[in-house]
């Protein structure tokens, strides 16, 4: 066993008999997978938890009464966990920028909670006037994320309305959803398409419809999420495309592509995107256009001049 198997051991036995005190040695070693005379040296080692020289009960005193297990942690450890001000509001601030679909009332309760502890805070140097300026998402990032993460979770089918961009056509599909997937800002359906016979995913703001069925499905026994999902990461596209942004967009595209960008000399920024079709950058280009520019291939360079030679053309045979 290496170290992180040996430390998420301890954290379970510790938070396991925390919840079931008086727990015997033989259920819990059962429930840990180790033989009682095992158990009975790791309780020993757990309760030397501390801070040098590691005192016996420092933190965690975890102790054998008649075959029976107890624990009792460090006053300090039960305390609440309280936050400055300035802490609270930063939490607060990043629940502000959470996708609101993906866990609707875990998120507004935690958000009152923060708002009440904050409103009731005592901060002589906190202004009225210090405010601080939040941009929120303008768009839901799908009406369906509510109906296909219950899809998901309860492995039951779904039939889609799709929209592909390479056939510029909408299909209906039905799909046995395997699970969700988020990469730079956008959100990803993976599952087994009954239409191709053949794992797909699908990109959320092209899933036009959604509708749950009354189907459900066995957990496929021959897909290994995480190495789908890297699979899927490293080949987003067959086409690598580089776009410049000047230095009065570079902190929009740092924030919102994070690692996809590289600095160059003037402070402008180089965007690294692999992607399915040209036209994505091309629009990305023209939108921020004229603090943007495609860098690399020939072929996406040629797409935005003929995109915008349409665009100019178009407004002029509308005057």
């Amino acid at each position: 066993m290496n170290v992180t198997e040996r430390i998420n051991r301890i954290l379970f036995i510790l938070s396991y008999v925390s919840q079931n005190q008086g727990i015997t040695v033989d259920r819990l070693a059962d429930h840990v997978g180790m033989r009682p005379r095992q158990l009975l040296k790791e309780l020993e080692f757990i309760s030397l938890i501390g801070k040098p020289p590691f005192k016996p009960d420092d933190y965690v005193d975890i102790y054998v009464e008649e075959d029976r297990v107890f624990i009792e942690f460090d006053q300090q450890l039960n305390r609440p966990l309280r936050f400055t001000r300035p802490e609270a509001v930063a939490i607060l601030m990043s629940l502000e920028l959470l996708d609101p679909e993906v866990d609707p009332d875990g998120v507004q309760s935690l958000k009152q909670k923060i708002e009440k502890a904050i409103s009731n805070s005592v901060d002589p140097s906190a202004r009225l006037e210090d405010r601080i300026v939040l941009e929120k998402p303008s768009h839901l990032l799908s009406n369906h994320f509510g109906l296909i993460r219950q899809a998901v979770e309860d492995r039951i089918k779904l039939h889609i309305d799709y929209f592909s961009l390479t056939r510029n056509q909408t299909s209906p599909r039905i799909i046995r959803p395997y699970l969700l997937m988020k990469n730079l800002g956008y959100w990803y359906l993976t599952g087994y398409c009954e239409l191709r016979n053949d794992l797909r995913t699908f990109k959320f703001e092209r899933i036009l419809e959604v509708r749950l069925l009354d189907d459900s499905f066995p957990p496929p026994a021959d897909f290994d999420v995480g190495k789908y999902k890297s699979g899927f990461l490293k080949s987003m596209g067959t086409h690598k495309v580089e776009i410049y942004f000047d230095r009065q967009l570079a902190p929009w595209i740092r924030e919102q592509w994070g690692s996809a960008v590289r600095e160059v000399d003037g402070g402008g920024m180089i965007l690294t995107l692999l992607t399915e079709t040209l036209e994505f950058p091309s629009r990305l280009v023209l939108g921020s256009a004229p603090h943007a520019r495609p860098v690399s291939p020939p072929e996406f360079i040629e797409k935005v001049r003929n995109d915008a030679s349409e665009i100019v053309a178009s407004r002029q045979a509308v005057v």
